[in-house]
């Protein structure tokens, strides 16, 4: 399952720093004002359309764009009592359609997930929004705030929601990268469910040959984590934080005691391996 190959990428020095550029195409104040999650009747004809376009074509493209294979979709169904008031899924960020990865994985539901503020000013801003993009603001205390708030009501209404948790998109990455602990502070605050999910790579082999150089995919869906409810919101944090990371990294055929396993999830600390 463990494979990694070195396409010549150049990673930034922190694991959350971001590696691609986005053209900037128009200027949004992401500030207290702005509607961070889009409640408008027109959003839910662009849902609906949205769910249609995917079955006929996306999931269709993803496929061909990367061999997609999905891994453990039963654990979703075989889950479904347990996901009924909503969840999280967390994944690993290293492909440019990775969410529609995971929107395959989930489907036929549709959920939201934060994102890069920058990406909602390039040129796939409105693809962007309509699959449930909500930007992260910077800066802003008010903005934060607010920006918090739907994330709360998202929960709140039993909808799902999505994180990258690492933070930005590293191209075919191998190995997982430290995740933002405010992830699973969600989590535990509206004891929700999370569902981590992993995508690692394969080499390619017969036809897939003919049409592409780089690595397949595969996505893997582990088991879902709870909130451990005896302790304190900090402490089931940290252990849901912890327990995250380590199934994330032995999903993709990281154990303990490998080279490239790893415990600390410090950012600063994290040593690229590629």
């Amino acid at each position: 399952m463990y494979y990694k190959e070195d396409l010549g990428y150049v990673y930034p020095e922190r694991s959350d720093e971001h590696m691609i550029t986005v053209k900037h195409l128009r200027d949004t104040h992401f500030d207290e004002h702005f509607e961070y999650l889009d409640k408008s009747k027109w959003f839910k004809v662009k849902r609906f359309f949205l769910r249609i376009g995917m079955y006929i074509l996306g999931y269709h493209l993803v496929f061909f764009r990367y061999g997609l294979k999905i891994h453990g979709r039963d654990k979703i169904k075989k889950n479904k009592e347990l996901f009924k008031d909503g969840a999280i899924t967390i994944c690993n960020h290293v492909l440019m359609w990775d969410y529609i990865c995971v929107m395959k994985a989930i489907r036929p539901k549709l959920q939201y997930h934060p994102g890069w503020k920058i990406n909602f000013e390039g040129p796939n801003a409105p693809f962007i929004r309509i699959v449930g993009g909500i930007p992260v603001p910077t800066g802003n205390i008010r903005a934060m705030v607010k920006f918090k708030k739907a994330i709360d009501e998202v929960l709140e209404t039993k909808q799902w929601l999505h994180f990258f948790p690492e933070g930005s998109m590293w191209y075919y990455y191998p190995d997982i990268r430290p995740l933002k602990p405010a992830v699973f502070n969600f989590a535990v605050r509206h004891n929700k469910p999370v569902i981590p999910m992993t995508i690692s790579f394969r080499k390619r082999t017969g036809l897939w040959k003919l049409i592409g150089k780089k690595p397949l995919a595969d996505l893997h869906i582990g088991d879902p984590l709870l909130p451990d409810t005896t302790l304190s919101v900090k402490e089931a944090t940290d252990k849901m934080h912890k327990e995250a990371y380590h199934i994330m990294q032995v999903m993709n055929g990281i154990n303990p005691g490998d080279p490239t396993y790893n415990t600390d999830q410090n950012i600063d600390n994290y040593k690229k391996t590629m």
